[in-house]
C-alpha cells in the first residue's frame, strides 16, 4: 500500500472516531463533530478507493493529466455560462435567489461538471 493512501485511511479513521466522540459527548449539538465526521469519511473513502483502484501502480500519467486539465477547463466554461445564465434570470426577474443559494448552486455545478467531463473524456480515451 502506498504511504499516501495509508495516511489517508489512518487520518480518516481518527477523524471519524473523534467526530463521533464529540457528537456523542455533546448530544449531537456540536458542529465540529459533524465536520470531523464528514471530513474523516472523505479521507477514509478516498484512501480506500485509491488503494483499490491503483494499488501500487502510478496514479497518473501524461494522458490522465491532460484529460484532467481539459475536464477542469470544460467545467470552468460550464460554470461561467451557468453563472451568466443565473445573472440574466435574476436581472430579468424570472428567478430570485439569495447570494448564498446562488453560490452553493454554482459550486455544485462546477464540481459535478468537472467530474462528468473527466469521466466522459476518460471513457472516450483521449482529448483532441
Amino acid at each position: 500500500m502506498k504511504p499516501r493512501n495509508m495516511y489517508r485511511i489512518i487520518i480518516g479513521i481518527l477523524m471519524v472516531a473523534y467526530g463521533l466522540a464529540v457528537l456523542l459527548m455533546s448530544g449531537g449539538d456540536a458542529v465540529i463533530g459533524t465536520v470531523l465526521l464528514c471530513a474523516g469519511l472523505a479521507f477514509l473513502i478516498t484512501g480506500l478507493i485509491r488503494h483499490r483502484k491503483y494499488g501500487d501502480d502510478p496514479e497518473s500519467d501524461e494522458r490522465s493529466k491532460k484529460i484532467g486539465a481539459y475536464g477542469i477547463t470544460y467545467a470552468w466554461l460550464t460554470g461561467l455560462f451557468f453563472m451568466t445564465m443565473l445573472f440574466w434570470l435574476d436581472y430579468g426577474g424570472y428567478l430570485r435567489l439569495t447570494t448564498q443559494n446562488a453560490l452553493a448552486i454554482s459550486v455544485v455545478v462546477l464540481a459535478l461538471s468537472a467530474v462528468v467531463y473527466q469521466e466522459w473524456l476518460f471513457r472516450k480515451g483521449d482529448v483532441e
